[in-house]
């Protein structure tokens, strides 16, 4: 009989986590094991999470919690101010774009209840993890907003996309990631055109990509999802890179 669970945590080997980042005992075991799965629900039933035994996004952050941050590191505070509200598990409640934790980045924008929220979920985090009462002006309830504001005041080294040399090696965690509905939009929005896109920020980059946490999306990776999800982005994944507008960091800005 197969079990769901090792078939979920095998789905999510190298995209959600690597078994070389794990701590003991899981990075002893075979993740398409059931002892692995066991030990995953056992961890999960501690913490209070639901005891499914996978190990998805939302108990990774809770297994390997971010480093201390340094007072001063702006990209090092943006990320772990993320990795907290991923940790709370916010999901929407009420209604699509509803539920107090998603009132709350809409809030912080002037985004209206039931609006799209990804681009508001950064600049809340923006706000929380600097102690501002105000976003900064770059800060946009519109992904191409945010990226014409934010990309025009970053210097070179402080912004990239898919079309510059070498631009897999400037990406850095804290920095945050804008995308299109598709290659053509994203073209189009670098060109200073508006688009509809999606955004979050990048909180690990490694050789295989960039991982990022982001609101108002799903499992499935969508711009309009229920809630903040922790997603890893492969560089290989030619669809996802090409419609990328770009990548900034809010620390230069």
């Amino acid at each position: 009989m197969s079990d769901a669970r090792v078939a979920y945590n095998l789905s999510q080997v190298g995209k959600s986590w690597k078994r070389e980042e794990l701590p003991p005992p899981f990075a002893t075991l075979d993740p398409a094991s059931a002892a692995f799965a066991d030990a995953v629900a056992t961890f999960q039933a501690a913490k209070g999470l639901t005891a499914d035994g996978k190990l998805g996004p939302s108990t990774f952050a809770a297994l390997v919690p971010p480093k201390p941050v340094a007072a001063g590191d702006l990209a090092g505070l943006l990320v772990e101010s993320c990795h907290v509200e991923l940790r709370k598990g916010v999901k929407e409640v009420g209604g699509a774009n509803c539920g107090p934790d998603v009132e709350k980045y809409q809030k912080s924008v002037g985004v209206a209840k039931g609006g799209p929220w990804c681009a508001a979920f950064v600049a809340w985090n923006v706000m929380n993890s600097r102690g501002l009462q105000k976003p900064p002006s770059w800060c946009s309830g519109s992904v191409a907003t945010q990226w014409h504001l934010a990309s025009k005041k970053c210097a070179p080294d402080a912004k990239t996309t898919p079309q510059e040399a070498g631009f897999k090696s400037k990406v850095k965690p804290g920095w945050v990631w804008c995308r299109a509905k598709d290659p053509t939009g994203a073209k189009e929005c670098r060109s200073g055109t508006w688009v509809q896109g999606h955004t979050g920020v990048v909180v690990k980059v490694d050789d295989s990509g960039w991982t990022t946490i982001e609101g108002n999306t799903n499992a499935a990776g969508s711009r309009d999802g229920d809630g903040v999800y922790l997603k890893t982005h492969l560089w290989t994944n030619a669809p996802q890179v090409d419609r990328t507008i770009g990548w900034f960091d809010p620390s230069k800005i």
